[in-house]
């Protein structure tokens, strides 16, 4: 998920942009020329918001986290039969001591109307699914994760570049994805304090290096989710898809000990397109209640594994020859280390309205077929997500809390908030994120929040709409 930049520095200000970034705006401007002829019509409207965000450490020295400015400008171009939309973030980033800007273009895309269809072109957010705390079939869209959950969800979601097209019968409607470049999430680097794996003091240098970017014709992407929106009280979207999964597997490169180097580790962040299929469905019954459920099959999905057991991987912590003793059981592989498994991801949940309060109820299973025990990762992963939300004095304060509760490291996440409309267009929120649970091994194969109790945190946000 570490991506590909090319950075342009002008002026002492640093645009972060990837070079296929403006590819949508050839497709645009093609098809300006051929579907819009009466430019005379056109309307353009600008709008946008300003927001400061400021996050403090509640533990420790109560050290900053996070402080930024973040300018979003987004327009919209009407035509007789379409639109040309964007979305750009100017985000600056005043904490490193230095000018820190970034440019990130979010959308711009060109959208087509016919009798029965839409067609879009360009940079887009595309939103699938139904979760309030994970990811199941919403997968399409990259996200941006350098600053983790100090990000709001409608700030650290970005674009994928591609064609989408939609067909629509009456309340229907039939949707096709083609993305041409594969686009990654953005992790954290692995010097910051939300970089994913957790830090092992091991005498054997390590490092996190990017995934390999010689695209061929097999990282080309394909989608298509039929919805079927009944007229009394279910809904279901199925999909299929030619797509990689945004969580990667870490390919193990070894450098052997020999007369020249010591020995090192790289990990290699590592992806893989697969066939996919999925389902999202909501039952509304009693007026009041919702059943929703969702599921995600990936027909080969990449594992890392190891040819050694984690006891021993811990106890080669301790000591630099013991180390390279392990060290040297590991094979220099041209596969990584690295197994293509059938993985299932699976959420069942309920949504209901009690009291003024909104409440989401949702448990997560993830399943690992054709299991082997070599295989960093369990075989089953279950977790559960509660959200509530209650809006007060008239709807102007609107509070909310999430959390997720992971069973078998038994960590957890918790965050509140709160958002007041103080006039039209301004609006301030407080809140706080906190992460707890036991001390778990370095080589525990799953993401866990224990590995940030020290990064809990409160924040405060300030949102000016233009």
């Amino acid at each position: 998920m570490i991506k590909l930049q090319l950075i342009l520095k002008i002026n002492s200000i640093n645009y972060h942009l990837r070079p296929y970034t403006f590819l949508p705006l050839l497709f645009i401007v093609c098809t300006l020329c051929s579907l819009t002829p009466h430019r005379a019509d056109a309307q353009i409207n600008l709008f946008g918001k300003y927001q400061n965000y400021n996050a403090v450490q509640t533990t420790g020295e109560h050290s900053f986290l996070a402080g930024r400015n973040r300018l979003r400008f987004q327009f919209n171009q009407n035509f007789t039969s379409g639109n040309i939309i964007g979305e750009a973030d100017l985000v600056h980033n005043y904490l490193s001591g230095e000018l820190d800007t970034e440019l990130l273009v979010r959308e711009i895309y060109f959208e087509k109307y016919y009798d029965n269809s839409d067609l879009r072109i360009g940079r887009q957010l595309i939103n699938w699914g139904r979760t309030t705390g994970g990811f199941v079939t919403d997968i399409i869209s990259p996200t941006d994760l350098r600053e983790f959950l100090t990000l709001s969800p409608e700030d650290f979601r970005l674009g994928v570049t591609a064609i989408d097209f939609r067909r629509y019968f009456s309340a229907n409607s039939l949707q096709f994805i083609f993305s041409p470049i594969p686009e990654y999430d953005r992790i954290p680097d692995q010097e910051s304090r939300w970089f994913p794996l957790q830090p092992a003091p091991s005498p054997v240098p390590y490092s996190v290096i990017g995934p390999e970017r010689d695209f061929t014709i097999t990282y080309v992407q394909a989608a298509t989710r039929f919805s079927w929106r009944s007229r009394s009280s279910f809904d279901l979207d199925a999909m299929l898809l030619y797509w990689h999964h945004p969580i990667p597997a870490f390919a193990l490169e070894i450098t052997p000990l020999n007369f020249q180097t010591l020995p090192s580790v790289a990990l290699r962040e590592s992806y893989r397109n697969s066939p996919i299929g999925g389902f999202s469905f909501e039952y509304l019954f009693d007026g009041n209640w919702k059943f929703q459920t969702e599921s995600l099959f990936v027909y080969e999905r990449l594992f890392t594994f190891l040819p050694v057991s984690v006891n021993r991987l811990e106890d080669a912590l301790e000591d630099l020859p013991t180390a390279i003793q392990v060290l040297q059981e590991f094979e220099v592989r041209d596969d990584g280390y690295l197994l293509k498994k059938p993985w299932l991801h699976s959420m069942i949940g309920v949504e209901t309205d009690q009291l003024g309060t909104n409440f989401s109820l949702q448990f997560y299973l993830e399943k690992i077929f054709n299991y082997e025990e070599r295989i960093l990762p369990q075989e089953y992963f279950p977790y559960a997500t509660l959200f509530a939300a209650r809006p007060f004095l008239r709807d102007r304060l609107q509070v909310t809390a999430l959390s997720r509760y992971n069973f078998y490291a038994k960590d957890f996440w918790f965050q509140l908030q709160g958002t007041y409309e103080i006039s039209d267009g301004f609006e301030a929120t407080v809140g706080t994120n906190l992460f707890g649970g036991e001390a778990i091994t370095p080589f525990y194969g799953h993401f866990t929040f224990n590995q940030f109790r020290e990064n809990s945190f409160i924040f405060s946000r300030i949102a000016v709409y233009f």
